[in-house]
């Protein structure tokens, strides 16, 4: 009885550590799931675009962190706690920024897969700036 009591307890201690593990990936997601994610969770979304880009169009509510030199600095007004999905124009600048976040020791971390212009073909809500 000792036993199984004994394998219960590393059971639960392995899958309590895998779970807790697998909050600081990162997720790629498509347009539709960030857009659940923007409706439903206390998401921080950032717009990793150049500002002339940002100017021209971007998602409702998101903060513009140019990934530039100054990109690990400006995560600082950020929350580590609450989930952050992040885009770019493209989707190609997205996963290195992720790392960036991932290694700042963010939990949650969502990439819009193909970035801000595959959502405009999918959704197309997106907030102009003119």
């Amino acid at each position: 009885m000792g036993y199984k009591l004994l394998l219960l307890a590393i059971l639960a201690t392995l899958v309590y550590s895998c779970k807790d593990a697998s909050a600081k990936e990162i997720e790629i997601i498509t347009a539709a799931e960030m857009q659940t994610h923007m409706k439903y969770d206390n998401l921080q979304v950032v717009d990793l675009q150049p500002e002339e880009d940002y100017k021209k169009s971007h998602l409702l509510n998101a903060h513009n962190i140019i990934y530039n030199k100054d990109f690990r600095h400006n995560l600082e007004n950020l929350d580590k706690k609450k989930p952050v999905a992040i885009y770019c124009t493209s989707g190609k600048v997205s996963p290195e920024a992720a790392k960036i976040l991932k290694e700042a020791g963010f939990e949650h971390i969502y990439v819009l897969d193909g970035g801000i212009s595959k959502w405009k073909e999918e959704i197309d809500k997106v907030e102009s700036v003119q």
